[in-house]
């Protein structure tokens, strides 16, 4: 029996079980959302400046752009399409948002092997499932945030190394070659999110890159050094200042813990989530109504979060898309929150709610809850994100389809069906190529 973490997960990548019903529905789920994603970016300000900065040709597809790239170009391009929105998925064991590194790694390296649909699947399950388990419940990630480290680049490497390597059919030994070298390269701070920057949207790019290439390297051959998880100079001791290995750690990763990753239904932190779809809940039926007063109770990380708790004006649409207070005032005020209104973030109305929101950060409160209080013509609405289905959170099909045309229109929902509906045996080169570039005869809108 396999004893360290670095064991462990290699024999996870090599032989773990990754066919549980539920676990592949979120797999092609997880898939499903983040090549819808990849094609709505239009109004991202800079995004097709830096995308495919520095890219050579080849045979991948770069999703937003239907390019022809090479392998290590083509994890970065997608990476990068699928982060910028900042709508991708959300591990609350890691603080990460695994479909900008785990999903273009696996598809990368399903691609270069010539990989059935099932084997790229495999590795989004594997990939996510030791992602999450390496957070070790929040412990691991919510060390390093106190050190000022953003969660999503530092674990990069490691899920992109770990996915890559399942789609590739590594062995055992070159699979802990590929995760020591992966747990030793992670970076990102949080200064940039915080602050109302766009270089975040390269930090998942460059990890998922680095992690993929490394786990062809192990496959040709590269060693490295041992027990780096774990070592006195390694990932744990040097991210979290820490030499205390977790308990999760004992316990071999399983495959069914992809399903507790879950999606953003809009393009806001995760940390905002929760208050903004209670949010958009009241703003439905506020008719108009003048907003007097707003009180959002939320959990006290998510409150203390940098960025979340900003004032307007709003320097950035990252800046407005991070603050609890630019979102729900968003959504109170106009009943729904689509990019373009982050991009402006300038409506009078808007602002003038977003300046006088209450913020009160309740301890232990969970993560997928919120309590929103409103004050509006003389009469007090309130609603918790509690009460919502939990497939605004972890989504079933349906949801899925709804959030793709919400996004994307018509081809959000061609893009998620092709790949929902996608036979195992085909290849996924092909899976991929017909669900992206077939559908891009449908209509194509960015909301």
């Amino acid at each position: 029996m396999s004893e360290s973490p670095e064991e462990m997960i290699a024999e996870f990548i090599a032989v773990g079980d990754a066919t549980g019903t539920g676990s592949r529905e979120r797999a092609r789920l997880l898939l499903a959302d983040a090549a819808v994603l990849s094609q709505a970016n239009a109004e991202v300000p800079g995004f097709g400046a830096v995308h495919e900065v520095g890219v050579g040709t080849g045979r991948h597809l770069s999703w937003a752009t239907g390019n022809r790239l090479g392998p290590n170009d083509a994890v970065f391009a997608n990476a990068c399409a699928i982060h910028a929105r900042f709508q991708d998925d959300t591990d609350m064991s890691t603080w990460s948002h695994p479909g900008s590194f785990v999903v273009p790694a696996a598809v990368a390296a399903a691609t270069e092997s010539g990989a059935s649909f099932a084997r790229l699947l495999d590795a989004i399950v594997v990939g996510y499932s030791a992602t999450r388990w390496l957070g070790a419940d929040g412990i691991v990630a919510a060390a390093l945030k106190a050190r000022g480290f953003r969660p999503s680049p530092i674990f990069a490497p490691l899920g992109a190394a770990i996915a890559a390597s399942r789609a590739l059919g590594l062995d055992r030994v070159a699979a802990e070659h590929a995760v020591n070298a992966a747990a030793l390269i992670g970076r990102g701070t949080l200064h940039s999110v915080g602050n109302g920057g766009d270089d975040w949207r390269l930090h998942n790019a460059g990890g998922a890159r680095d992690g993929f290439g490394l786990a062809l390297a192990a496959q040709r051959g590269m060693r490295s050094a041992a027990d780096a998880l774990t070592a006195e100079n390694g990932f744990l001791r040097t991210v979290t200042g820490s030499a205390d290995i977790p308990a999760v750690w004992r316990t071999a990763p399983t495959g069914e813990l992809i399903e507790r990753v879950w999606h953003k239904a809009l393009p806001v932190l995760g940390d905002v989530m929760s208050a903004a779809l209670a949010a958009r809940e009241i703003g439905r039926r506020l008719e108009g109504l003048r907003v007097d007063g707003v009180t959002v109770q939320m959990n006290a990380k998510y409150a203390l979060f940098p960025g979340t708790q900003q004032r307007p004006p709003y320097a950035s649409a990252t800046a407005a898309q991070a603050s609890v207070r630019f979102v729900v005032a968003q959504l109170l005020v106009r009943g729904d929150l689509r990019y373009t209104d982050l991009v402006h973030h300038d409506d009078p109305e808007v602002l003038r709610v977003a300046d006088q929101i209450d913020v009160v950060p309740v301890e232990g409160m969970p993560y997928e809850d919120a309590i929103v209080e409103v004050r509006a013509g003389g009469r007090a609405e309130h609603f918790q994100a509690a009460d919502l289905p939990p497939t605004l959170f972890w989504r079933d099909r349906p949801e899925q389809y709804d959030r793709a045309e919400h996004i994307l229109g018509a081809r959000g929902v061609a893009i998620s069906r092709s790949i929902l509906d996608a036979d195992e045996s085909d290849s996924a080169e092909t899976v991929l190529d017909r669900a992206l570039v077939s559908s891009s005869n449908a209509p194509k809108e960015h909301h």
